[in-house]
């Protein structure tokens, strides 16, 4: 396999149109808004709630994550990558009330932290992990979601479920998290992967034929800090792409993901857009996710120009499969290693090229451009800084 860069959209069954708009939603005013279709899903659900009981010291702790809360725990990581942190179990009682044990001391509850926007809750980000756990709740088992100055509990009575928040902390920064008795001891249905995986809004299935996708779609998303992503026109596919540099560290800083799903299962060409202006760095590390598995490629972006294969993938049909891309290296890197992230074009195999699917009409959905390091909230390994 020769280098290249990846970056995912989709295309129409057509093959010739962007599929979704990129706007940025970002913080809106007020709280986190569930939508009326997930209050109506989540209306259908009842989950009894437990609570952590009397606090008797540490004696009384689980002295770890349960079982199922680190499933979900993983699942949330690789599922939305906009999670940079994701907390869990804190031995200690409630905050303000002594005499009772935090959820987080029974190992059953998760806080999932989330980068703000100018000091306010980044709802693109958000939401979406919120509303997915209501929709699945009773399947998962989820009994209590706290997120930017809002609340829903599985046990309240339908059309009651979803109320404000009035603790100290507005969890405008993390989602608190809490899991059913059955859910921490991966009894109930979603243990069982009977659980759709999460589908990204406005992203359509990629064509039996394939197609390209650009930077410019809803199935792409940038992570990590907006300023160090740059936006170059008059380069690239389409004249335009994203960069931002590698350097040395043990975990990514920025990221991308593509999200992948097809219309029909069958081995697909990937093949991705590389502009020598600024595609520079060497070692750069992609992962493609494709029928259950992981392959990891390290890519030179200065060895080819214009469209150039990473090889054929056999993908299912269906959601659950991705392309990433990472900016974190081993060892030293020089100054000035751009890292590209253009368009990326699917084949099937023995098919022609797909048509190429014209202009882009929105700029790509990037990160805000000051998130909050999980440290600045009082979040640091797995000892939770809210009062739940």
């Amino acid at each position: 396999m020769v280098g290249c860069m990846v970056l995912l959209c989709t295309c129409s069954p057509e093959g010739d149109e962007r599929i979704g708009s990129t706007s940025l939603q970002v913080a809106h005013p007020g709280p986190w808004v569930i939508p009326e279709s997930t209050l109506a899903i989540g209306d259908t659900q009842s989950i009894a709630y437990t609570g952590g009981g009397p606090w008797v010291g540490e004696d009384g702790c689980s002295g770890a994550l349960t079982p199922g809360a680190g499933i979900l725990r993983e699942y949330l990581y690789e599922h939305f990558p906009q999670t940079p942190h994701i907390g869990g179990y804190s031995c200690r009682s409630i905050n303000g009330d002594d005499t009772m044990m935090s959820v987080h001391g029974t190992g059953r509850a998760l806080d999932v932290m989330i980068p703000v926007d100018a000091d306010e809750a980044d709802n693109d980000l958000g939401d979406p992990v919120g509303n997915f756990l209501i929709e699945n709740a009773q399947a998962i088992g989820i009994q209590y979601i706290i997120w930017d100055l809002w609340t829903w509990r599985g046990d309240r009575d339908p059309g009651d479920k979803d109320r404000p928040y009035g603790g100290a902390h507005p969890h405008h920064d993390h989602l608190h998290i809490e899991l059913s008795v059955a859910a921490s001891e991966n009894t109930t249905l979603w243990f069982a992967d009977e659980v759709t995986p999460p589908e990204v809004e406005g992203c359509d299935p990629v064509p039996a034929t394939g197609g390209i996708v650009d930077d410019t779609s809803t199935c792409f998303r940038a992570f990590g800090s907006a300023d160090y992503w740059r936006i170059e026109e008059g380069v690239g596919y389409d004249d335009r792409l994203l960069w931002t540099n590698a350097f040395e560290a043990d975990g990514p800083s920025n990221w991308a993901r593509w999200h992948l799903s097809f219309v029909e299962a069958g081995t697909y060409e990937l093949e991705l857009f590389l502009d020598p202006a600024f595609a520079v760095a060497d070692g750069v590390r992609y992962e493609v996710s494709f029928s259950g598995e992981t392959e990891t490629l390290y890519v030179d972006q200065s060895s080819a120009e214009g469209w150039h294969s990473l090889g054929f993938f056999d993908f299912d049909d269906g959601l659950d499969q991705q392309v990433d891309v990472f900016d974190d290296q081993p060892g030293p890197v020089p100054d000035d290693q751009h890292i590209t992230v253009d368009a990326i074009r699917l084949t099937r195999d023995g098919e022609p090229p797909p048509d190429d699917p014209g202009n882009p009409l929105d700029p790509p959905k990037l990160p805000p451009s000051d998130p909050t390091d999980p440290s600045a909230t009082g979040l640091t390994g797995d000892n939770e800084g809210c009062g739940c």
